[in-house]
């Protein structure tokens, strides 16, 4: 007999499942009352829905710096409660012609956070809470602001050399000092987090959105593209939860030689369904054949962005030689290309088809209920080990 059971346990909310079906074959369906959806939405206000443990993601971006000049760079707007809020959006490319665009926001906020390191090892930092308002003027030996790490302006410092204006700073505090010194054709080294999220598109297609979050954000030595010293940096790592892993087709159904990594990324407060790419075949056959689904593994590689253009006939009533031109077909497409995993890394207890799943339907009864009634061991991984046969074999 199947047993379909939505996830909020009856000891939180006042649940009745009720069977139905054939007589041979039952399911079950969670029936809520109204106060029970107020609960879900108070609780989604509240504090995290489920304890799976997120899955991280970081990446290390070195580029040339564009965009700063557009009306798009900096906003700064008021949030439906009356908050200032700003937002940040500019572009390094890690490659001439290759760019990736990073995003800070924030808001004023009622209190900041400062934080000092433990003084011996496993003893967790001690942290304060700070007002807002005294962000910049609280001092107290070994203690620092968590904040941005912001070097976008050089300074003469006491030895007499230029070097970073260092600070930290506030999301809401970061977007303006960046907007007022960096400055297009700089170059800069960027560090940060991958951020995750879905929005539903106007054919109501579900969209995944991956962000890069600095953390940091600081001038470096010039960039030059054709020296022969130049090295590109657009690398990423991110521990995924492994759902399954196929081959890519283009248009026509037929293989492009690359592979589709399906994997779920859990966030404070979502899950995510998002797609990886492979490009080494001996690569895609380990994954293949040593993870299952719901495995988790912390995997590496690069960040990458192109534009897809088409050729297109200017007129079909042409004199003379036919007008070419190159036309953007879409907006610039960005991949994660994984080049590498620690199978040390791989945890196959954490996440379960149970305990995912679960999570995921107290995440869909929340976001109903706030709709309705809430307010605004061998690590190399990359042998090109092939699968073995049957369901599991390796793509020629």
């Amino acid at each position: 007999m199947s047993i379909n059971h939505c996830s909020y346990s009856s000891h939180k909310f006042n649940s009745m499942f009720r069977p139905f079906g054939r007589s041979d074959r039952f399911y079950y369906v969670n029936f809520y009352f109204k106060e029970d959806f107020i609960l879900m939405a108070e609780t989604k206000k509240k504090g995290r829905l489920f304890d799976l443990p997120e899955t991280k993601g970081a990446f290390q971006l070195k580029g040339i710096v564009s965009g700063m000049e557009k009306d798009t760079a900096f906003k700064e707007i008021k949030t439906k409660s009356g908050k200032p809020m700003r937002m940040l959006n500019f572009g390094a490319s890690y490659l001439d012609g290759e760019t990736l665009y990073v995003n800070i926001q924030g808001m004023e906020q009622e209190n900041v956070y400062f934080s000092k390191r433990a003084e011996k090892k496993g003893e967790k930092a001690d942290t304060v809470k700070v007002p807002w308002v005294e962000r910049y003027s609280y001092n107290r030996e070994g203690y620092r602001m968590i904040g941005k790490n912001i070097g976008v302006k050089k300074k003469v410092d006491s030895e007499g050399k230029t070097v970073n204006d260092k600070k930290i700073l506030t999301d809401f505090d970061a977007c303006k000092e960046v907007k007022e010194n960096l400055r297009d054709g700089a170059s800069v080294f960027i560090r940060g987090s991958l951020d995750y999220s879905s929005f539903t598109d106007d054919k109501g297609n579900k969209r995944t959105s991956t962000k890069l979050v600095p953390n940091q954000i600081s001038l470096c030595s010039d960039i030059d593209f054709d020296s022969e010293k130049f090295e590109k940096q657009n690398d990423f790592n991110q521990v995924i939860i492994f759902m399954a892993i196929e081959q890519e087709k283009d248009d026509n159904e037929k293989p492009t030689g690359r592979f589709v990594v399906l994997a779920k990324i859990v966030t404070y407060s979502n899950i995510e369904d998002v797609q990886f790419i492979i490009v080494d075949k001996a690569l895609a056959n380990k994954f293949k054949k040593s993870l299952n689904p719901y495995n988790a593994i912390k995997v590496n590689g690069h960040m990458v962005s192109s534009t897809q253009t088409e050729t297109v006939v200017a007129d079909d009533d042409v004199w003379g030689e036919e007008d070419r031109l190159d036309k953007v077909a879409a907006p610039t497409k960005r991949e994660f290309i994984i080049t590498g995993a620690k199978g040390s890394s791989i945890d196959k207890t954490i996440y379960t088809e149970q305990n995912v799943t679960e999570a995921i339907a107290k995440i869909k009864n929340a976001n109903k209920a706030e709709e309705n009634f809430g307010d605004d061991s061998n690590d190399d991984w990359g042998d090109g080990t092939d699968f073995d046969d049957g369901d599991d074999e390796a793509w020629d």
